[in-house]
């Protein structure tokens, strides 16, 4: 077909890349880039926040490639393999064909990164609601299953990761190829048109408005009221677990003198062999009688696993092992391989078993992300 040249001898530019595809395009970037920085347990909220505006707004792309009119809408680079394959072997021999919207290798990277993030962000949503009761699907699934979750989405977060590598790799080779600024192309909208027929999409500014002023008031709603809500509704919960230990036979024999562990900090066969080792518990003597050892072994064989951390300590734990430690198990010294000794010792921390300087809910045993503070904070008059 032929092509109308300007009056430089180049083909017409065109805006095929309407604002609403632009701004989407623009805040995934944002998102998968502020979800990777933001995996520390710390930064969790910051975390749900990407990923939930990175859900939806693959949610409404998914839902505009097939409304849309132009070169945006699905049906217009839906390639076979073998198209893409012709293609990478006609760019390579230096004679590429030119596509005025994605070329069929990129096509592929579209479609393959929507589908990436749609599944990584879902697992997430799984995962969260599992591990820690928050979101949506609060409590659908167990431990067990959350933790699968949990690992799909990391996995998935890798192939995104790897996948938008290859797919910035793509777009500056065919830059090169076609010399053209594809990047370029997709902040300004304005493409070469290489089809005598293409027309100027609609700028859709509104909607593409609506879509920017949802994300941003999304995640202020998420930050500044689900985020504290969240945090006041945990700390009445682990008032009330510290008023349960005051009343309990575990509460009162080991509060004493530390933190009164939940029961699901270590295997039962843990707290067997400190219950017949009791004459010397770390040095010191707990001179228990055997009806009260019997009241002990009794409550924790009988007490639930509060929350996911517990129930990942347990599974970590080698069935032939029985650590007298909670800070000898796999997966605490996963969790905290990042943070150097210096970081357990006084006065902020009385070492590595003082879980209650960093954990504001150490004594339910849930260990939320949201509740980690700085130890220092406690020496705050």
């Amino acid at each position: 077909m032929t092509v109308n040249l300007d009056s430089e001898g180049e083909p017409p530019r065109k805006r095929i890349w309407d604002l609403p595809v632009r701004v989407t395009h623009a805040l995934l970037i944002v998102c998968v880039a502020g979800a990777w920085l933001t995996r520390d347990a710390r930064q969790a909220d910051w975390h749900a926040v990407f990923g939930y505006c990175a859900l939806g707004l693959t949610a409404f792309r998914i839902f505009w490639g097939f409304t849309t009119r132009g070169h945006a809408r699905f049906s217009t680079f839906a390639y076979s393999p073998l198209a893409a394959l012709h293609y990478l072997r006609d760019a390579t021999s230096g004679r590429p064909r030119h596509y005025t919207g994605h070329n069929p290798a990129g096509s592929f990277a579209v479609f393959g990164l929507l589908a990436l993030i749609a599944a990584v962000t879902i697992t997430g949503v799984f995962a969260i609601g599992g591990m820690h009761g928050d979101g949506p699907l609060a409590g659908v699934l167990g431990p067990a299953a959350a933790d699968m979750a949990r690992e799909w989405h990391e996995w998935l977060a890798w192939a995104v990761l790897v996948l938008a590598l290859l797919h910035l790799a793509g777009v500056l080779w065919g830059s090169m190829v076609h010399r053209e600024n594809l990047a370029g192309a997709m902040v300004t909208g304005r493409k070469i048109a290489h089809d005598a027929t293409t027309q100027d999409s609609p700028r859709r500014a509104g909607v593409a408005a609506v879509l920017l002023l949802a994300a941003v008031a999304f995640a202020a709603a998420y930050l500044l009221a689900v985020a504290p809500r969240d945090v006041q509704r945990r700390e009445a919960v682990e008032a009330s677990a510290k008023a349960g230990l005051k009343t309990n036979v575990w509460g009162k024999e080991c509060g004493g003198c530390h933190l009164a562990y939940a029961p699901a900090s270590l295997p039962m066969r843990s707290w067997d062999a400190t219950l017949e080792g009791q004459a010397d518990h770390f040095g010191e003597d707990l001179g228990l009688s055997a009806a009260m050892s019997k009241r002990l072994r009794e409550y924790a064989a009988g007490a639930p696993v509060p929350s996911w951390s517990l129930w990942k300590v347990a599974a970590s734990t080698p069935a032939s092992a029985a650590p007298l430690r909670i800070s000898e198990v796999p997966f605490w010294r996963h969790v905290h391989r990042d943070l150097a000794d210096s970081a357990f010792r006084p006065p902020a921390v009385a070492g590595r078993h003082d879980c209650e300087a960093c954990h504001a809910d150490a004594t339910s045993g849930i260990f939320h992300p949201r509740m980690i503070h700085n130890p220092k904070a406690r020496l705050t008059p």
